[in-house]
C-alpha cells in the first residue's frame, strides 16, 4: 500500500468497504422482498378475482395469471392455462377446485409454487382463479435491476466524491511537502500557511512552530558566534598587546601577571562552551544514582567563602537528587557564580523535602529577561552570556527537575525541585 498513490488508496478502500456493505445489505433485502413479494402476489391474485367478478360478461386478462369460468356445472370460459406448465387441464382443475374446501389453495409442483382462489357462487358456478411465480421474477427482475442501478450509481458517485476530497487534501498535503521542502533554502524565514481547521492545519501550525523554533535558535547561534568573537576579541587582544611589549621591553615583565588574568577569563569561556556541549551527551538513566544534594553545595560555598566578601548561608537537609554527581555540581556552581556575581551582601541556600532555592539581595531581574534568562547564548544584564544559566536549565531537564526564578523581596531566588 506504500508504494499507491493515497487517492488510489482512499477510492481502493471505499470501494472494497462498500462492496461488501452492499452485498450484505442486498441479501438482507433480498430475503424481506422476498417474503413481500411472495405476500404481493397473493394479493395481486385476490384483487384479480374482484375484477372478475366485476367484469364476468368480458373478464379482464392478465399476464400473469388465468382464470376458469363455470357456470351451471359447465366450464364457459378459460385464460392462460399455460401457467399450470400442462399439470392440469381446465377440467382436471375443476372438478379438484370444486370439492377443494375454502377459498384459497397453495401447493408446490416441480418445484414451483402455484396460488388458487375460488369464488363459490350460487348454484353450481365457480370462479377459479391461480397464478405461478411469474409475477415474483417480474417483481425479483425489477427489484434486481434496481438494486445493481443503485449499487453501480453508489459506488461511482462515492469515488467521484472520494476522488475530489482526495484529490484536494493530497494537494493540500503536497502543498505543504513543497513549502517544508524549501525551509533550508529561505533560512526558514518564510512562514508555513495551510488553510482549514483540521488535522493537516493542525500539523501545519506544529511545523510552523518549528520553523519558528529553529529560526530562532539560528539567530541565537548567529549572535552568539558574533558575541563570543567579540568577547574572545578583548582579552586576546590584551595578551597580544603586553606579549608584544613585554618582548619589546617597553613593559615591565611583572605586568604578565595581566595575560594570566586575560588566559584565565578565556579559559572559563572555554569551559562554558564545552561544558554545554558536553550535554547533549548525558548519562542514561541507567548510569543515575542517589545524590546527597547536602554534600555538594556544602562543597561548593567551601570553595568560595575565601574568594568573596558576599555572607552564604545555609539550611540544608539530607534530600537526595537522582542523577549523575559532577553535572550537579556545574548547575549549582553556575547558579552560586550569577548570585555571586549579583548579590549585594548575602545569599541564602536551603534545601527542604528535595526544594532548593538560592536566594540572593541583589537587585530584581527584568520581567523581559526572565523570561529569556534560560535560553542558549542569550546575554545577561551585565553584558556576560548566558551560558551558566542554560547549562543548570538543560541539566535540570535531563534529570526532571523543575528549575524557576522569580523576583521576591529584596531579592532574586532560584527554585529547583522534582517534577
Amino acid at each position: 500500500m506504500k508504494e499507491i498513490k493515497l487517492t488510489t488508496q482512499l477510492a481502493l478502500i471505499f470501494s472494497i468497504v462498500t462492496l461488501l456493505t452492499s452485498l450484505i445489505f442486498i441479501v438482507a433485502l433480498n430475503r424481506v422482498f422476498t417474503a413481500f413479494r411472495e405476500e404481493q402476489n397473493e394479493v395481486q391474485l385476490s384483487a384479480y378475482l374482484n375484477d372478475i367478478r366485476l367484469n364476468l360478461n368480458n373478464p379482464p386478462i392478465s399476464e400473469y395469471n388465468g382464470y376458469i369460468i363455470i357456470e351451471d356445472g359447465v366450464i364457459t370460459k378459460t385464460h392462460h392455462l399455460e401457467i399450470l406448465n400442462g399439470n392440469y387441464t381446465a377440467s382436471q382443475l375443476a372438478s379438484m377446485m370444486i370439492i377443494w374446501p375454502g377459498a384459497t389453495r397453495e401447493e408446490t409442483i416441480n418445484g414451483v409454487t402455484y396460488l388458487y382462489r375460488i369464488d363459490r357462487r350460487q348454484g353450481n358456478n365457480f370462479i377459479i382463479v391461480f397464478t405461478a411465480e411469474d409475477y415474483l421474477h417480474a417483481a425479483g427482475n425489477s427489484f434486481t435491476t434496481l438494486m445493481r442501478i443503485s449499487f453501480i450509481a453508489l459506488v461511482l458517485l462515492g469515488n467521484f466524491i472520494i476522488l475530489m476530497w482526495s484529490r484536494i487534501t493530497v494537494d493540500r498535503v503536497k502543498r505543504l511537502q513543497g513549502e517544508v521542502s524549501v525551509l533550508s533554502r529561505n533560512d526558514y524565514r518564510v512562514p508555513i500557511e495551510i488553510d482549514g481547521n483540521d488535522e493537516i492545519t493542525d500539523l501545519a501550525k506544529t511545523i510552523e512552530k518549528m520553523r519558528q523554533e529553529i529560526e530562532y535558535s539560528e539567530k541565537s547561534k548567529q549572535e552568539m558566534l558574533q558575541n563570543i568573537s567579540h568577547d574572545f576579541k578583548t582579552p586576546i587582544a590584551v595578551i597580544q598587546s603586553y606579549a608584544e611589549a613585554i618582548a619589546d621591553g617597553i613593559s615591565d615583565p611583572s605586568e604578565a601577571e595581566v595575560i594570566t588574568k586575560q588566559a584565565d577569563m578565556l579559559n572559563q569561556k572555554v569551559k562554558q562552551l564545552l561544558e554545554l556541549n558536553k550535554l547533549e551527551y548525558l548519562k542514561t538513566q541507567d548510569e543515575f544514582e542517589p545524590v546527597r544534594i547536602k554534600d555538594i553545595i556544602t562543597n561548593i560555598v567551601n570553595n568560595q567563602k575565601y574568594r568573596t566578601t558576599i555572607e552564604i548561608v545555609t539550611d540544608l537537609d539530607d534530600s537526595t537528587y537522582f542523577g549523575v554527581k559532577e553535572n550537579f555540581y556545574t548547575a549549582f556552581s553556575n547558579i552560586i557564580d550569577n548570585a555571586l556575581r549579583y548579590a549585594k551582601t548575602k545569599i541564602i541556600i536551603t534545601l527542604k523535602n528535595k526544594k532548593l532555592t538560592f536566594f540572593n539581595d541583589g537587585e530584581p531581574i527584568s520581567e523581559k529577561f526572565i523570561e529569556q534568562l534560560f535560553r542558549p547564548y542569550e546575554k545577561g544584564n551585565n553584558g556576560q552570556f548566558g551560558l551558566g544559566m542554560s547549562i543548570v536549565q538543560k541539566t535540570c531537564a535531563h534529570f526532571n527537575l523543575v528549575l524557576k526564578v522569580d523576583n521576591v523581596s529584596k531579592g532574586v531566588m532560584f527554585t529547583i525541585e522534582p517534577l
